[in-house]
């Protein structure tokens, strides 16, 4: 779980977001012809939950579709630049 303090605009709140992340993936290919034999899938964060800061009730049921997409969206930018270029598992 990766934890990321998003600073909501539409709320006026800080929300403590919780993610899973799933790496990015590189299909297999045919060694003599350099066919792909699968498709390459991109990184994955997912967004699981969402808190007020010292809270324990979990917002992610009732924040609206666009909200969360966007803190998705964000989330990529965010944690590469905490990683500094290191894998993140």
């Amino acid at each position: 779980m990766y934890e990321f303090m998003y600073e909501c605009d539409e709320l006026g709140l800080e929300l403590k977001c919780f993610f899973e992340y799933e790496p990015a993936e590189v299909g297999a290919v045919e060694y003599e012809s350099g066919l792909k034999l699968e498709p390459d899938y991109p990184e994955v964060w997912t967004l699981v939950s969402v808190f007020l800061p010292n809270s324990s009730v979990d917002l992610s049921g009732v924040l609206h579709p666009d909200v969360i997409f966007r803190i998705e969206q964000d989330a990529p930018v965010y944690f590469e630049g905490m990683r500094g270029g290191d894998s993140y598992d």
